[in-house]
């Protein structure tokens, strides 16, 4: 079986573990520059049986997958599928896998570390001293706050352990409730519009789909806390960030702390890079070498059961 790596760039993937294992077990193509039009991912994947995806910022729409006949299964490193066309997949007879919780720890120690950024205003402060000031700054504490779960996967159930670890009261919300979980949590569930009106924090881990875009739109916004921070280390899209920069020029939202975007990078004129109370990051959260070289062995192992006729984690 031959398999492409169209889009290590920049390159995590050549050097590692996973590439040993991967061409171990048949040819391997490896592309360490970012294809820039769909014709030239094509090129790339066309003649392979099995794609390993690197960057969810590289689309594989319809196009690109009915112009590579000879394509099988597309393994994604990551949990996050809303880059792939899932249903022409389906169509076309392509298996999609990705990596299921590998990140989860990382992930969910940056939303601890952003909500905690946020409360005590660390960037700016931070700013401040650097540039020889000695700010007497009043910051939040999140002990004894309540923290808003959107989402119980693996992500939100490890950012639910973090929370009570600091003394938060954990309220969720989640597209599947599960009772049992919810107690062994320590969470109440209850719904999305009591969640956002409760929150101190509101911590998003779901993921993107025609359920999840612009779940937190202007009305939801509206529904928070004025100083209440919302944290987002999820997608981009779940969030209307016209409305989220409205709210907080307006001083209807405390904070906001974010690693996703709807468009990524962020570009330079972004409203967000000029608006107050906010801490941002570059889609890094699950960026640690503990998550990273678990996730590629995984999307490995994924081609290597798919071989054996014995595919695992199928999502579509």
């Amino acid at each position: 079986m031959k398999t492409v790596v169209p889009d290590d760039h920049p390159p995590v993937f050549q050097g590692s573990k996973a590439e040993t294992m991967l061409r171990g077990i048949g040819e391997v193509g490896i592309f360490n520059t970012r294809p820039q039009t769909n014709d030239e991912l094509i090129e790339r994947i066309r003649g392979a049986e099995a794609v390993i995806s690197i960057r969810g910022a590289v689309a594989c729409p319809r196009e690109v997958i009915e112009a590579c006949r000879e394509l099988r299964v597309i393994s994604i490193w990551g949990t996050g599928t809303d880059h792939v066309d899932l249903p022409a997949a389906r169509e076309l007879g392509v298996t999609v896998c990705n990596t299921p919780a590998v990140s989860a720890v990382s992930v969910a120690e940056q939303s601890l570390a952003l909500m905690l950024a946020a409360a005590r205003r660390l960037p700016d402060i931070s700013a401040e001293v650097k540039d020889g000031g000695w700010p007497k700054a009043m910051i939040s504490q999140l002990h004894g706050k309540t923290l808003g779960i959107v989402g119980l996967g693996a992500i939100g159930r490890q950012v639910a352990r973090l929370g009570a670890g600091i003394g938060m009261d954990l309220v969720a919300w989640t597209f599947n409730p599960d009772g049992a979980l919810a107690d062994e949590l320590g969470v109440k569930l209850v719904d999305l519009d009591e969640l956002l009106r409760r929150a101190d924090v509101v911590s998003l881990h779901v993921r993107q789909s025609p359920e999840t875009e612009g779940m937190l739109d202007s009305a939801k916004l509206a529904l928070m806390k004025p100083d209440a921070i919302l944290v987002n280390t999820a997608r981009g899209a779940l969030i209307d960030e016209q409305a989220l920069v409205v709210a907080l020029n307006e001083g209807a939202l405390g904070a906001a702390a974010l690693d996703v975007f709807v468009e990524e990078p962020l570009p330079v004129d972004h409203p967000l890079l000029r608006t107050p109370n906010t801490v941002l990051t570059p889609h890094s959260a699950g960026l640690s070498p503990e998550a990273l070289e678990a996730g590629l062995v995984m999307s490995v192992e994924n081609i290597r059961h798919f071989m054996d006729g014995s595919p695992v984690n199928v999502v579509g």
